[in-house]
């Protein structure tokens, strides 16, 4: 019998790409699948182009996938965690994605395939490369502010993003496009979250009160809460504005206390 060549000649560069890829690794998966500790015998049941894309039977299990470029398309598409039981995205940047979602990150199962004769994608690279459409990486953020800032608060900022990771109850995400990578900070459901505290990789950070985008403006922030923050920060708008310090240390302390008084809590119980 004829051998036949197939795959694709690039990496994704759209959702439906993601799904094709998919469906083409599913016979070469399931390893990748146990290791999430879902099993390796895989079926789909059904694909309704609804939310979730795909159920999928696995070890006689049923989960219920979504499809993303990108894991962090999920809270932009406004989805509900509790709906779904698996992302398969091409690459995974939602770094504060719940515990109870499995993420099959196909960036680092097609490498992995190609070390063992199944090389599926031809060009290690996005045919339409997108700027403006793709999220920064924490380790791009990270990199930014070491090149932008001195080594002392560049590792300041390191270690203050480590902090966030470990503390209960916030979400981070990376923001798309622009020159500068960005860093959102946000509180609350994971249904309906919104990033008011932004930082830059370049030692700048600002706060919004106020959803300043539609009109008449929503609240980010409740009342009380704003005001504690504006005084704290020493803010005059109350909608949005910088946070003046003047080092990257009294910067994250004037961050540190954002965040007590979003969650909350006191000094002492602001980590895990």
């Amino acid at each position: 019998m004829e051998k036949h060549k197939f795959g694709f000649m690039f990496e994704p560069s759209y959702e439906l790409e993601v799904q094709l890829l998919f469906g083409a690794l599913m016979p070469h998966i399931g390893g990748f699948l146990n290791e999430l500790g879902l099993g390796s015998e895989l079926y789909v049941d059904v694909s309704s182009g609804g939310f979730p894309d795909c159920v999928l039977q696995v070890n006689g299990e049923r989960v219920r996938v979504e499809f993303e470029l990108y894991s962090s398309n999920f809270v932009d598409h406004g989805h509900d965690p509790e709906k779904c039981d698996m992302i398969v995205c091409w690459i995974h940047d939602w770094y504060s994605c719940p515990e109870s979602i499995k993420v099959l990150e196909l960036h680092k199962v097609v490498p992995e395939l190609a070390k063992n004769g199944i090389k599926i994608i031809i060009n290690d690279h996005p045919k339409y490369e997108n700027r403006e459409g793709r999220r920064w990486s924490i380790e791009e953020f990270i990199e930014c502010s070491k090149q932008n800032l001195p080594e002392k608060d560049y590792l300041q900022v390191k270690s203050f993003i480590q902090e966030l990771k470990d503390t209960r109850g916030i979400q981070i995400m990376t923001g798309k496009g622009k020159k500068i990578p960005t860093l959102g900070i946000g509180f609350g459901k994971l249904s309906a979250m919104e990033y008011p505290l932004v930082m830059q990789a370049n030692g700048k950070a600002w706060i919004a009160y106020k959803n300043v985008n539609v009109k008449p403006p929503e609240p980010m922030i409740e009342e009380e809460k704003a005001k504690k923050i504006m005084r704290l920060t020493g803010g005059k708008s109350d909608k949005w504005h910088n946070i003046e310090a003047s080092s990257t240390g009294e910067l994250i302390d004037k961050l540190r206390q954002v965040v007590r008084v979003m969650l909350d809590i006191s000094e002492q119980n602001t980590k895990k």
